[in-house]
């Protein structure tokens, strides 16, 4: 199973987790003339539409009677773009949603039954080929849509399909916004590194490669777990046992990390209502 075999993929939503996707995707063979946008938003001068030549649709004009359609619009418009979505989609369409807080339920009040639509949560890493893609389905799917739909994701990223939708609320919390907790620990170093004197593009570079070797060493040792790989690195009454303690301390950055986790789930949840 190729990309190639996909000849009809429709990104309805083309922000920056749409772009990431299809970043990903023509990377990995996805063939341009088969991708259509829908984005009041997007026109031909869109740096990436007008390098691959992607075609532009309006979705009054668009057939959408077959092929998959990735919904990859805000929540707040997504009632409005399924009630146009509904006189248009047939047994023949894949819906694929990557809209948080959205269960396929919530989904199909608007399109019925017919198409199957399966939900994935991916991450903006899908752009360089490094993102986690989580999925779920209670359609029955063929083996050979299954292989085109897992060729799809692991062609940028990681593949895990969970057996129990509620997950998708923590998946979501944790993978989805995940990358943004990252960017914001490494600006916080950077900027401590800045305050106690290194200049602002050493900091930068760093910083950034500190947590990429992290990443890597992470990837690599697979025999290690995460505990092990943080005592490997903490020498008793060394720098790092001492700053581990302020973190560590009456588990602080835990606490701090499972409350903003908690209030990402909450979010999650009321997305829909």
């Amino acid at each position: 199973m190729s990309l190639k075999s996909v000849n009809k993929l429709t990104i309805l939503g083309f922000g920056r987790m749409g772009k990431a996707m299809v970043s990903g995707w023509l990377d990995n063979d996805l063939q341009s003339d088969s991708i259509n946008i829908i984005d009041p938003n997007i026109n031909n001068e869109d740096v990436l539409v007008k390098k691959n030549g992607l075609q532009i649709l309006e979705i009054d004009d668009a057939d959408l009677s077959d092929g998959i359609i990735i919904l990859s619009i805000k929540p707040q418009a997504t009632n409005n773009v399924l009630e146009i979505l509904k006189n248009k989609v047939t047994s023949n369409t894949l819906i694929i949603s990557i809209i948080a807080g959205y269960s396929i339920s919530d989904i199909r009040e608007y399109i019925g039954f017919e198409p199957k639509v399966i939900r994935v949560m991916p991450n903006t890493p899908a752009a360089v080929g490094m993102g986690m893609s989580v999925l779920f389905t209670n359609d029955k799917l063929t083996m050979q849509l299954e292989s085109v739909i897992e060729e799809l994701f692991n062609s940028i990223g990681r593949v895990y399909w969970i057996k129990e939708e509620p997950l998708m609320h923590i998946v979501t919390a944790i993978s989805g916004s995940g990358p943004a907790y990252y960017y914001y620990f490494t600006e916080c170093l950077s900027k401590i590194a800045t305050e106690n004197g290194l200049d602002e593009q050493f900091a930068e570079i760093l910083v950034k490669q500190t947590l990429l070797g992290s990443s890597s060493l992470m990837d690599y040792s697979h025999e290690n777990t995460l505990s092990k790989l943080r005592k490997d690195v903490t020498s008793p009454g060394g720098t790092t046992e001492a700053a581990l303690k302020v973190l560590m301390d009456d588990d602080k950055l835990y606490t701090l990390l499972s409350d903003a986790i908690s209030d990402a789930i909450k979010k999650s949840k009321s997305l829909s209502q």
